[in-house]
């Protein structure tokens, strides 16, 4: 199983080479979006070495939420509905994971659903 500093070395780093191809296009172009990097055999073997490590140590259910938290410009923010019981109804409960740290901990809170063995 991936290590809590591992799993945020791995995404930070992740995160500063997409910043750095984002910079080196401006560098190449002039101008923001005039060439497309991401589209490159180098940056494609990035992206495949990236979906091995999600492979590795996430389901199927990780990986989407991994990729959502990364990929997706909103406000992170999961919200979760819980079973009633003899006390308490129907209701939800709000997760903030706009931190990389927050977002582990609930990786980590629900290891069965989204980690792998």
């Amino acid at each position: 199983m991936i290590t809590k500093e591992h799993f945020i070395d791995f995404i930070t780093e992740y995160q500063n080479f997409d910043k750095a191809i984002e910079r080196l296009e401006i560098a190449i172009s002039g101008k923001k979006y005039g060439c497309n990097l991401f589209e490159s055999d180098w940056y494609e073997s990035v992206a495949r070495m990236f979906d091995v490590f999600l492979e590795s140590f996430f389901t199927d259910d990780g990986q989407d939420v991994i990729t959502w938290w990364l990929f997706e410009d909103v406000d992170h923010i999961i919200w979760q509905k819980t079973d009633p019981d003899l006390f308490n109804g129907k209701s939800e409960i709000e997760y903030n994971v706009n931190d990389i740290e927050d977002l582990w901990n609930y990786l980590f809170k629900y290891k069965e659903d989204y980690l792998n063995d």
